[in-house]
């Protein structure tokens, strides 16, 4: 279960899902510690699109163009993260900025969805490997049981 150990500090267990596509929280995470994969499926069909470790961000799409979730977002190990409210873009950032971020957001989902219904062709692409399919049935197995 997702714990706040502070107003923007979220303890995420691992199994966790932090976002499942579709969602419509439209908050910034930037992960503080503890490994996560960004994955989309199509059916039972589980395609990874990156892995997340320190330092580094998701829901960038969501933040910056307010759709919902393109993509589902799984703890590999317990995480910490720190949540970026929507609200602190707006205090924040010039208009020019948002407004340029979100055409670069609409162009990733354009992707995202490509690769959902297509997968992806790798070649000699060691960060990204193909899950096996016990690896997919048990991230299907996550959606399922948020949904």
């Amino acid at each position: 279960m997702t714990q706040f150990s502070g107003p923007l500090t979220i303890n995420l267990p691992k199994d966790e899902l932090i976002c499942v596509a579709g969602d419509n929280d439209v908050d910034l995470y930037k992960v503080r510690s503890g490994k996560l994969m960004v994955f989309v499926n199509d059916g039972t069909k589980i395609t990874p699109l990156a892995y997340l470790g320190a330092g580094e961000y998701l829901g960038e799409l969501s933040f910056f163009d307010h759709k919902p979730r393109s993509a589902h977002v799984v703890a590999l190990e317990d995480c910490e993260l720190i949540k970026v409210p929507v609200e602190e873009l707006e205090k924040q950032a010039p208009r020019w900025l948002i407004t340029m971020a979100t055409h670069i957001a609409q162009k990733i989902r354009v992707t995202d969805e490509l690769i959902r219904k297509k997968g992806i062709r790798r070649q000699n692409v060691e960060s990204i490997k193909p899950l096996s399919i016990e690896e997919q049935r048990h991230y299907y197995g996550l959606i399922e049981s948020r949904v």
